[in-house]
């Protein structure tokens, strides 16, 4: 058996350092959790509070369920679908479509890193954004 040389064995170990220190942008990162923050239509001037869930169902979708309040009192919760149509370094580019029945249908862009959330809707009726943060652990 061959003794490992001093130098082989530094090029080992800084290749595998190298390997596990990848900057965190090169890294998968994920919406997955709660999130908080509001949401505002442009159209009609209304806003409230907003949470919302983020499930991974895979690579390229996220199911996220949205619960809030409209006119401060009458609760809404739905679900979408979030296609990740592109990611530039820690920038998620997120894209959907929702049939809210008697609403419509609502269409989304949105941006998200780690820590932030913004999507822009609309509707034939409706236009406004969602801004979010994610919630802290605690």
């Amino acid at each position: 058996m061959t003794p490992i040389k001093p130098l082989h064995l530094a090029g080992l170990v800084l290749g595998l350092g190298l390997l596990f220190l990848q900057p965190a942008n090169v890294r998968a990162q994920d919406l997955c959790g709660a999130w908080s923050g509001h949401w505002e239509d442009c159209k009609s001037g209304h806003c409230g509070p907003l949470q919302a869930t983020f499930c991974k169902c895979d690579d390229t979708h996220y199911k996220v369920t949205f619960t809030g309040r409209f006119f401060k009192v009458f609760p809404f919760r739905y679900s979408v679908v979030l296609n990740v149509i592109d990611q530039k370094g820690d920038k998620f580019y997120l894209a959907g479509e929702s049939n809210l029945g008697l609403f419509g249908t609502f269409t989304y862009q949105a941006e998200a890193t780690a820590t932030d959330f913004v999507a822009h809707y609309s509707s034939c009726r409706y236009e406004g954004k969602f801004v979010l943060s994610r919630c802290c652990c605690k």
